[in-house]
């Protein structure tokens, strides 16, 4: 009996890869600093650009999803709305932080930006 479940497991695993065993990924965006107002533009689930506008600092997203074979490029810009002040951007990856810019000055603009590969892709 245990033999037959192992074999049933094994050939259900076979089929059906083991994308089911892993959480989705995380990526998370933050800013930070001085400023009290910011323009945000940043990659969203799709790959595709979204734009924020009047954004109070500090801030942040976090997205969920399943990063697929071709990778994710995550990308985050903060425009500082105001005369004076301070922008930090971060980008984390299931909690660790991958990429980090800053700029201070009045209408200024920290970008950073990351590629992130499938790594349960290599599992599947």
């Amino acid at each position: 009996m245990v033999v037959r479940l192992v074999v049933l497991g094994v050939v259900c695993l076979a089929m059906m890869g083991c994308g089911f065993l892993f959480e989705p990924d995380t990526i998370k965006y933050e800013v930070t600093g001085t400023a009290s107002s910011v323009s945000v533009t940043m990659s969203n689930e799709g790959g595709n650009t979204e734009q924020l506008s009047d954004v109070s600092v500090p801030w942040s997203r976090e997205l969920r999803f399943y990063i697929e074979d071709r990778g994710f490029f995550a990308r985050i810009s903060a425009r500082n709305n105001g005369n004076s002040g301070r922008v930090t951007v971060n980008i984390y990856h299931n909690g660790r932080k991958l990429g980090t810019a800053t700029s201070e000055g009045a209408y200024v603009t920290a970008s950073a930006s990351e590629f992130i590969e499938c790594y349960r892709c290599k599992w599947e």
